[in-house]
């Protein structure tokens, strides 16, 4: 997504499901302008001129950022487009002109209008205020006006990051002035007892305007027919602040009361038409309302694709619905559903489908995610809250879905423009969840319809679209819907979505494409590719291992495996994550302080999903290492385990900035935590095998190489991560001989496994395989040590140390160190003499409301003393920062020989 710009918005929508207040938009004769302007960095008052000639400039979308175009900080832009104005469009009102509607820009703009500034929003520099959620709605005035010949509309444009956006968020038109201009409307919906509902409508004058018309008010089932309808007379005085209401009817379901409404209508779609008399001017709005909030989806059995994988898994988790996750990270996973998940805004996510259009442009995204991350948790918990909220958003969701398949929060004006091919991208992704975990038909026949939209909407035929056009970041944010499409085809085995899929691949290699793999197949570097962009990147390359999966052919897999081996080699942070001010930077450049604005919570969540597919088709260990170091420290970390807020981007070094509010992040890390299951424990090549260490309890039914069904299930009792000691309790339905398998992690030493008195050596970044006949109720004992390792500061902190301790980073939190910082500023041009931290941990060290129990001391030694007189205490990064403490990874310390 967009940098800083992204962070600013405090999401809100007016709508909610019991009181709804929403403003009516116009239907007046306007005149749209062109999606493709005139375009160029750099700044020049000439370019405001009617006669200046532009041909030499770029073309650049209108609804997209310019951040694709390698800009520095503090820099100018500018946007031109010629326009006819026909003088059928002059003004009823008095002469009073037309208005430019110029939706949202990041930061600060200046419009001109054949060469005169009819607006200013924000002011430029010295003096810089950025308003970039403001509406920019300028006057034209009709003396202004070329009538029926060719204007020039010019916006200077100031963005202060280097993320610039630009014009990114409509409505673009040009339109008469009317009554809706000084005349404020809001619809309220407020919920009364037995399922119904009472509308109100308010008009507020902001001038002296006198109004007097009529208000039509209708009630729609899911079906489109009408089921209420009422006209009122409205009249509004003119005197600024005059209010006036309309309510209509208290409305209940047919025959819904006293009872429920099963078998009845639950969702229905409100609207009404502001009507001025003797004028064609008026005002409609229309929104979906859930009159039922009490949705109870049955489960069914679990559906099965219709289309098998040519690459069969190499490794299978076992089913979540048979784990039980305790110790560190089951609280962590129950943390995400108690303080996350349940607590999410459902109706700010909601809004832009229940009333078009979104209040941002990629307010779509935001359920499909929730969706997919509520039912992996879902399949572990069966929390009864979980599932009547994702129940109920399903329901909403699906219900907000166009006849022809739209699915999107854009009006029909901007459809296919900026983010709305990405909001389908995660509609599909959570749909599909919820139907493999559900079996809920009208889930995937939703998701069929949006398919289908697709298909007809883009491709190589006259008269469809270019997909490469459609999205951001040289079209990589809309050519994700690669992977959803490749388990659409999956699940309905339906050719004309695989055949999407293919065209996709041959849009990455056009013209205007991003060639994301001749660029790695040529240059071997992901920073190469495109313009960068970390996040949409990965997602597409996570698209290209699920399209080798499904298709078998070795083509798809080998440019996913240069870009997977790149990232480690040159791009990765030693927390598991990668990405700087959200991009891909050059190699071993990993800059990590806030200011940086490194490892973004989608970037981190989707180096994961990419690790998972690689996982499952080799079982190859590095991939489970690249896993467990991205959970315990980039994951865990980007989550505040009190508040359940998220740290978009979570530095090493500085304050992780948690915040609640709605953003991509907030949505994708819970994402990531969701998927710890399918890590856990499974299935290599048939052999029961334990993934990550822990404590928890797994079942499933397996079948030895002799044919035995059996129930197995392991009981893992641990204190991992703060020791590597863990008892392994077998159960099994009998008396058996079969492998259980255990992986050895490349951070441990002296790994054994112990069971009825002999011992079982294993072997770094291997699996130690025991093959015996095992009876119920035995006892694995499983040990191994937990060295603390010293890693380099690299190209970017050359110097500089940091400490891990097995998958975990430690961290300098100054809140927990408020005594020593006082002596020692830790500055990089400081060279401290400390001591190896000590091996064990120490909950004492910790305040009380601390949430978490590692603590670790390492000794200061004062030089000209010749002893150790301070302590310095660190905790795991994940840890750090919980309380608004200033962190440190990177530090400037010298270690003693004498440890």
């Amino acid at each position: 997504m967009k940098t800083s710009f992204y962070q600013k918005f405090k999401w809100y929508c007016l709508f909610a499901l019991i009181s709804v207040f929403i403003t009516g938009t116009a239907e007046a004769q306007s005149l749209p302008l062109p999606v493709s302007w005139k375009f160029k960095l750099g700044d020049n008052m000439e370019w405001a001129t009617q006669s200046f000639n532009d041909a030499a400039w770029s073309t650049k979308q209108i609804g997209s950022s310019w951040a694709a175009t390698g800009m520095k900080d503090n820099v100018y832009a500018w946007y031109r487009i010629k326009v006819v104005i026909p003088s059928s469009m002059k003004s009823a009102e008095n002469g009073k002109g037309l208005k430019l509607n110029l939706g949202k820009i990041d930061d600060v703009d200046q419009t001109f209008f054949n060469g005169k500034m009819i607006g200013q929003t924000g002011s430029l520099p010295p003096h810089y205020e950025t308003k970039w959620d403001a509406e920019r709605v300028y006057t034209i005035s009709e003396k202004d006006i070329l009538w029926d010949k060719e204007n020039v509309i010019a916006v200077r444009v100031f963005s202060l990051d280097v993320g610039g956006v630009g014009m990114y968020q409509g409505p673009y038109n040009i339109g008469r002035i009317q009554f809706s201009d000084f005349i404020s409307i809001q619809h309220t919906i407020t919920e009364t007892a037995d399922h119904g509902f009472i509308t109100k409508i308010d008009f507020t004058n902001k001038g002296n305007y006198a109004f007097n018309g009529t208000v039509k008010y209708w009630i729609e089932d899911k079906n489109a027919k009408e089921v209420y309808t009422e006209t009122k007379p409205v009249q509004v005085k003119p005197e600024q602040g005059s209010e006036t209401e309309v309510a209509f009817t208290d409305y209940h379901p047919v025959n819904a009361r006293p009872t429920d409404l099963s078998g009845q209508e639950k969702i229905f779609k409100v609207g009404y038409q502001v009507i001025q008399n003797n004028s064609t001017a008026t005002v409609k709005n229309e929104q979906v309302y859930l009159a039922d909030k009490q949705i109870d989806i049955k489960v069914a059995a679990e559906p099965k694709p219709v289309v098998a994988y040519k690459i069969k898994d190499v490794f299978t988790p076992v089913p979540l619905q048979n784990q039980i996750l305790e110790g560190y990270m089951g609280k962590r996973f129950t943390q995400n559903l108690d303080e996350r998940l349940l607590k999410i805004d459902e109706n700010g996510i909601m809004c832009g489908y229940l009333q078009r259009p979104g209040n941002h442009p990629w307010i779509g995204e935001h359920v499909g995610k929730y969706l997919e991350s509520a039912c992996n948790v879902w399949k572990v918990t069966h929390d009864v809250r979980l599932k009547e909220q994702m129940d109920r958003m399903m329901y909403e969701l699906i219900n907000s879905q166009l006849k022809d398949g739209y699915l999107g929060t854009y009006t029909p004006d901007n459809y296919w423009t900026s983010w709305d091919v990405w909001s389908h991208v995660y509609n599909l992704e959570g749909l599909l969840a919820y139907y493999t975990t559900t079996g809920y038909q009208p889930s995937l026949e939703t998701c069929k319809r949006m398919g289908d939209l697709l298909c007809t909407t883009f491709g190589n035929k006259p008269g469809q679209r270019d997909i490469v056009l459609a999205g951001e970041h040289v079209g990589m944010a809309a050519t994700s819907v690669l992977d959803p499409m490749v388990e659409l085809y999956r699940y309905t085995g339906e050719k004309k979505y695989l055949d999407f899929c293919f065209y996709i691949l041959d849009s990455w290699e056009q013209k205007d494409g991003p060639k994301i793999i001749s660029t790695l197949l040529s240059t071997g570097k992901v920073n190469k590719v495109a313009d960068g962009k970390a996040y949409e990147m990965l997602a597409n390359l996570v698209g290209l291992v699920k399209l080798y999966r499904i298709t078998g052919d070795a083509k798809f897999l080998k440019p996913v495996l240069i870009a997977w081996q790149d990232i480690v080699a040159n791009r990765l942070y030693i927390t598991g994550t990668t990405s700087s001010f959200e991009v891909f930077k050059g190699d071993d450049i990993l800059p990590a302080e806030e200011k940086d604005h490194i490892g973004e919570g989608c970037v981190t969540v989707t180096w994961i999903q990419l690790n998972q597919n690689l996982l499952d088709i080799t079982g190859q260990l590095k991939y489970v290492e690249q896993i467990e170091k991205s959970i315990y420290n980039q994951l865990f970390g980007a989550e505040n385990p009190e508040s359940g807020c998220v740290s978009y981007y979570t530095p090493l070094m500085g304050v992780k900035p948690f915040s609640c509010s709605i953003t991509c992040c907030t949505s994708s890390v819970p994402r990531g935590i969701a998927l710890i299951p399918y890590f856990t424990f499974g299935n290599v090549r048939n052999v029961p095998t334990l993934m990550l260490y822990g404590p928890a309890t797994y079942k499933e039914n397996y079948t030895t190489a002799d044919k035995k069904n059996i129930d197995l299930s392991l009981q893992i009792e641990s204190n991992f991560p703060d020791d590597g000691n863990s008892v392994i309790t077998l159960k099994t339905s009998k008396t058996a001989f079969f492998p259980l398998a255990f992986r050895v992690p490349s951070w441990c030493s002296s790994f054994i496994a112990e069971v009825d008195g002999k011992e079982y050596k294993g072997t770094d970044l291997q699996y130690l395989v025991i093959k015996r006949l095992w009876k119920s109720g035995e006892k694995i004992k499983v040990s191994f040590k937990i060295p603390i390792q010293i890693l380099k500061g690299g190209k970017s902190y050359p110097g500089q140390i940091a400490f891990q301790r097995g998958p975990q980073v430690l961290a300098f939190d100054n809140s927990l160190n408020v005594d020593l910082i006082k002596k020692y500023q830790f500055g990089s041009d400081q060279k401290l003499l400390v001591e190896k931290p000590g091996n064990k941990s120490d909950a004492a060290l910790l305040p009380e409301q601390w949430i978490g129990k590692q603590a670790y001391k390492v000794n200061i030694i004062d030089k000209e003393a010749n002893a150790t007189n301070h302590q310095l205490i660190m905790v795991p990064f994940a840890d750090a920062s919980q309380t608004g403490g200033d962190i440190k990874v990177w530090m400037p310390l010298n270690v003693s020989n004498n440890r």
